[in-house]
């Protein structure tokens, strides 16, 4: 056959192959000494396989001797799958490859090692200033919200119900059979925080009537405007101190700078109203308290008016300094049936 006639082993080897069914296994022709069972030697091929045979001079085979029919048993060159170094391929699409044990992590250059964690710090800090002060502001708002809305409420359901134990307290009036001179008023001594008299001021509005309280510690305060204890009391000889706020708990004397020389100030007590007239206003610092003396101002000097100071604070939203309004009584007027408060007309 071609191939065997020339002397080439790889024809012989294919023509064998065709002949016998072991060869002709491709996974027998990969490795054809697996499982393969001698063939027995024939009689007549005693020269044939006396013969010596050549060896390869690689070493890995022995060569077919010259004039050898028998085929030989290694492999084809090409019949053997290449080997390589790489590794088999991963048929599992989620196997990872890890990378060889050998192969050391990169470093970061020594400038940049830092940055990263630096800029992560960085940015909870901002983060957490950015939260604070959102909360801090919300936290403002309310309490502005709080002083400026909500005390309001407060204080005008406090000043409803000091309105209505006054009314009760006091008794009707009896009309005077003829007209004679106010009979010597009844000396008041509330107590702390009760309620003894009302504010008209007719520039603030016809219905405006606060309920002074006695005291003007920060609870009074809370509930209407303050007498100072120990100066004078409505229509007494002497400086009859009242003290409010201006812009929280109902702002009683919020308007209290628009009063002009001239303008009425009443106080009502049970039986009668006492009309003072307002004089002057200034501002004071906060440590003035010389205004609140019996003459306001002059110190150790014995009162012969009845005057009226209120205080406040100054400016608006501030306790920078003190707004003080001063007032001279101006006549009393006794309480009648169907007579109301004495308001004259406001001019300007």
């Amino acid at each position: 056959m071609a191939g065997a006639a020339d002397g080439d082993p790889i024809g012989e080897y294919q023509a064998d192959s065709l002949a016998d069914p072991l060869l002709a296994d491709p996974l027998l022709a990969e490795f054809p000494l697996a499982g393969r069972v001698p063939r027995q030697a024939d009689p007549h091929d005693g020269d044939r396989l006396a013969a010596p045979r050549s060896v390869d001079p690689s070493g890995t085979w022995p060569a077919p001797a010259a004039g050898d029919l028998r085929p030989s048993i290694a492999p084809p060159a090409t019949s053997a799958p290449p080997v390589t170094s790489d590794p088999p391929a991963v048929s599992d699409p989620l196997a990872v490859s890890e990378p060889p044990a050998s192969a050391a992590p990169q470093q970061a250059p020594p400038g940049r090692r830092g940055r990263p964690r630096r800029a992560r710090i960085g940015g909870a800090v901002v983060r957490g200033a950015g939260e604070l002060l959102i909360t801090l502001g919300l936290v403002v708002a309310l309490f502005l919200a709080y002083e400026l809305w909500i005390t309001d409420i407060f204080q005008a359901r406090t000043q409803s119900r000091l309105h209505n134990k006054l009314a009760a307290t006091w008794a009707a009036p009896a009309r005077p059979a003829t007209p004679a001179p106010p009979p010597p008023a009844a000396p008041l001594h509330p107590a702390v925080g009760a309620g003894f008299a009302e504010l008209h001021i007719p520039r603030l509005g016809a219905d405006y009537a606060p309920v002074i309280v006695e005291g003007v510690g920060e609870a009074q305060l809370q509930e209407g405007p303050g007498h100072y204890p120990g100066t004078a009391m409505p229509g007494e000889i002497g400086n009859f101190v009242v003290s409010g706020h201006r812009t929280t708990y109902g702002k009683p004397f919020n308007e209290l700078d628009e009063l002009r020389p001239g303008d009425q100030v009443v106080v009502e007590v049970s039986d009668r109203y006492y009309v003072y007239r307002m004089t002057r206003a200034e501002v004071v610092a906060p440590t003035r308290l010389d205004v609140t003396y019996p003459v306001p101002e002059q110190a150790g000097k014995v009162p012969t008016a009845a005057v009226m100071t209120m205080t406040t604070c100054n400016p608006k939203y501030s306790a920078k300094t003190r707004l003080i309004v001063f007032a001279k009584l101006d006549k009393t007027v006794m309480k009648a049936p169907g007579v109301g408060v004495p308001f004259e007309p406001v001019e300007g």
